[in-house]
């Protein structure tokens, strides 16, 4: 499939950065903090003088700044914060921290938030015009919209001032539908007016002709000025994260006005799961049952790149398969073709291949697709994006998210304090449930931390039946500012039989809870809320960060020190035929006695009162009695009903 690309690369539907109901209801909100996987220590090292051309399209798949062109890892580099961006990675300013939360610095009052610095230049190219500097940039994206205060700014390097100066910025009044950008050095403004500004790239490009810079030392800056929502009533909603997406950095000599399209053919879009239904699956789940549904026979590889330039270019186009678990890979050739300038190209190869692993509870696979052509060393800086990959983990949960949280999701004020959230799943499996990840994206003053119920329901004609599990006393606990999902170990493991069941919670006061929403994957019909006693559809489109996790742990579950047994309680009589009694040391009227099957399922709940508890419609068996205050639980007892 061919199609002519414009000026300004679109896609997507707009939905804006915080969506709040007039009552209570479904929220969703822009972030106060990313998920930013750790990038390497290094050492403070001289780095030697770039020469021309300087390049960078973020396709390196790495998270942050490639070394080598740039000076420290302040922003987030990624594929998915982007409306389809010219190539595959972006470079993403916001109002957070290099290590994923909120500046120390941060107000409700400008200020400076990320910075991007280039290693030095060599532009000793004294009375040259023909250098020039140019890039694309985007406002909001998937992300959160940046405010009429808040800018994006470009800064050379001043040698002989020791200081930096402005060159370039733009801002944006998504209200008035208005972009603004101001070529500082030339004094240019330029107003844009579309109702697609936040899905829209644009284009900057101008020469470098100022002899402050053209000197053997020239450095460049992007730098974002953000601020912060003022909602002091209920901080958990603020989440103005203010974001800007940069790409094809690209300064060059011999370049004029109307050099404004690069000559390089690129990957448009990254690899995803192959599949159909989730992100992963536990690998001990995926049988035959779970592979035909999962699966297409045979597998297809299908990959989108596009034109940049004007040029004809011939492309071969190659795939890989790496298993990690036997070191063993399957390549296998996609052929060759033509694509015209200016032009899109979406390519589908089918293909046979084994999902087989050594390892006995988990398997992971790389698929990797690359795009070759000839080219010359001139362009050798253009290759990076001729090179996607993908790693499919099958491990001990399943997951519909692609673990990169846009925006964050939760039930909101009047009418929602017994609110409850579920997402459909599906397992392959019979197997015991014994955990559940969660994703809680990090809030100002941490004010989502409230407690909740962990909840699981089965199926009742395509929406959440029966309550079959409840853990009370749960609350967000944020083991550190690079790992958002909480791992929550169940109290009681859950037997499942293979088949839909749901897991979500249930809220114990109107407090937004903000659980990572991955707005690049969409199961809206598989996301499910309910504040008024019927069970509905989530109003937006996106992946709710919930994973159930099966058969075993493999990791540490997340600590939570606050939700610890710390009170017994007596309960009798135990056996129990019709009626039991519980005495506790300081009862009060927020005391719930929950009783639970021995595998999890939740039966029964009474508030405490000093009256005998009717169990008459229990048959025979052992039981679970856990009293809760508050949310915090007090104990935990066996029970046998005998009833003869």
């Amino acid at each position: 499939m061919i199609r002519t690309l414009g000026v300004a690369l679109l896609l997507f539907i707009f939905l804006p950065g915080i969506a709040q109901p007039q009552s209570g209801g479904e929220v969703l909100v822009g972030l106060e903090s990313l998920s930013i996987p750790s990038a390497p220590i290094q050492k403070r090292v001289t780095k030697s003088v770039l020469e021309l051309p300087f390049f960078d399209d973020f396709s390196r798949g790495l998270s942050y700044p490639v070394s080598t062109l740039w000076d420290g890892m302040h922003v987030l580099v990624n594929p998915s914060y982007a409306i389809n961006p010219p190539t595959i990675g972006v470079a993403t300013f916001d109002a957070l921290s290099s290590k994923g939360t909120l500046h120390p610095g941060a107000s409700t009052l400008p200020f400076s938030s990320d910075t991007l610095t280039s290693n030095t230049i060599n532009l000793q190219y004294p009375g040259d015009t023909t250098v020039y500097i140019s890039f694309h940039f985007q406002p909001q994206g998937l992300g959160y919209e940046p405010g009429p205060r808040d800018s994006l700014l470009l800064e050379f390097y001043n040698v002989e001032k020791d200081a930096w100066e402005g060159a370039w910025a733009a801002w944006v009044d998504f209200e008035a539908k208005k972009l603004y950008q101001h070529n500082k050095l030339r004094d240019r403004k330029l107003t844009v007016e579309s109702d697609t500004l936040n899905r829209t790239f644009f284009r900057v490009h101008f020469p470098i002709i100022y002899e402050q810079f053209l000197n053997s030392a020239f450095r460049f800056r992007f730098r974002n000025i953000a601020s912060i929502s003022s909602n002091s009533d209920v901080p958990g909603l603020r989440g103005n994260s203010d974001h800007w997406n940069i790409d094809l950095v690209y300064i060059n000599r011999g370049r004029s006005y109307t050099d404004t399209l690069l000559n390089d053919v690129t990957f448009a879009k990254p690899l995803g799961s192959i599949l159909n239904n989730y992100e992963s699956l536990p690998w001990l789940h995926f049988n035959q049952t779970a592979r035909s549904a999962e699966l297409t026979n045979p597998l297809v590889s299908q990959i989108t790149y596009r034109n940049l330039g004007k040029q004809i270019w011939n492309i071969t186009r190659l795939f890989q398969v790496y298993n990690h678990s036997t070191n063993q890979q399957y390549n296998h050739s996609g052929g060759n073709s033509n694509i015209s300038g200016l032009t899109e190209f979406t390519y589908s190869r089918l293909y046979l291949y084994d999902l087989t692993s050594s390892w006995a509870d988990s398997a992971r696979f790389t698929f990797s697709s690359f795009l070759t052509t000839d080219f010359s060393e001139a362009t050798a800086h253009l290759r990076w994006n001729d090179t996607i990959r993908y790693t499919q983990n099958f491990l001990n949960y399943y997951a519909y998210d692609d673990g990169s949280a846009e925006s964050g999701y939760g039930l909101y004020g009047e009418g929602t304090q017994n609110g409850r959230v579920a997402v459909k799943f599906t397992s392959y499996k019979a197997d015991w449930l014994v955990g559940v990840y969660m994703y809680f994206n990090r809030t100002f003053g941490d004010a989502n931390q409230k407690y909740f119920k962990l909840a699981v329901w089965d199926d009742n004609n395509g929406k959440p039946g029966n309550v079959v599990y409840v853990q009370e006393g749960v609350r967000p606990i944020f083991t550190d500012s690079l790992n958002r999902f909480t791992l929550f170990k169940l109290n009681e493991k859950l037997w499942l039989e293979p088949g839909t069941f749901y897991v979500g919670w249930i809220q114990i006061t109107t407090d937004m809870l903000n659980v990572g929403f991955d707005r690049n994957r969409n199961i809206r019909q598989k996301h499910f809320y309910n504040i008024d006693g019927n069970w509905k559809n989530t109003q937006f489109e996106g992946a709710l960060m919930v994973r159930p996790v099966f058969g075993k742990l493999t990791e540490w579950p997340t600590s939570n020190p606050l939700i610890i047994e710390r009170e017994t309680f007596t309960l009798y009589p135990n056996p129990a035929k019709e009626y039991i009694r519980v005495d506790l040391p300081n009862p009060s009227e927020n005391t719930i006695v929950n009783i639970y099957g021995i595998t999890g399922q939740f039966l029964l709940s009474v508030r405490y009162s000093g009256q005998p508890i009717d169990i008459s419609r229990l048959p025979s068996g052992t039981y679970l009695v856990r009293v809760t205050e508050g949310g915090r639980i007090l104990g935990t007892q066996k029970l046998v009903v005998a009833k003869w």
